[in-house]
């Protein structure tokens, strides 16, 4: 797999853009979670894991965050 490497500030752009993402397409409330809730949820925890120095984490794709 091929690494790159990007400012700290950019990658918390990201995060904040998938959050507020997050806060407003994602449908946490009635269980019916869609494909696309699931690649939301799983980008921002990639993302976070890059920001703690745990990139090699894995991240589950149903997510539970």
């Amino acid at each position: 797999m091929e690494e790159i490497t990007i400012y700290k500030f950019q990658l918390e752009t990201i995060i904040e853009a998938l959050r507020l993402t997050k806060n407003i397409y994602v449908n946490d409330k009635d269980g019916g979670e869609t494909c696309y809730d699931r690649q939301v949820k799983q980008a921002a925890l990639f993302a976070e894991n890059a920001l703690n120095n745990d990139k090699d984490k894995k991240v589950d794709y149903m997510g539970n965050k």
